[in-house]
């Protein structure tokens, strides 16, 4: 992802993990909620789900 764009890390817990080119990510397993980001990262599911994208799916990518 570093070569995509912009990876940070989110100062405020509250509202998400990461910030990828202005895209709030929340990265962890079953019980993640999206909070105040724009999707989650989850490892529980296997295919996408409104704004849950399977982490699978990253690894796809690298």
């Amino acid at each position: 992802m570093k070569n995509r764009g912009t990876l940070l890390a989110e100062k405020d817990e509250i509202k998400a993990d990461l910030i990828f080119n202005e895209i709030r990510l929340e990265i962890g397993g079953a019980n993640k909620n999206p909070k105040l980001a724009d999707f989650a990262i989850r490892d529980d599911i296997d295919l996408p789900v409104r704004n849950c994208i399977p982490m699978w799916v990253l690894g796809m990518g690298w």
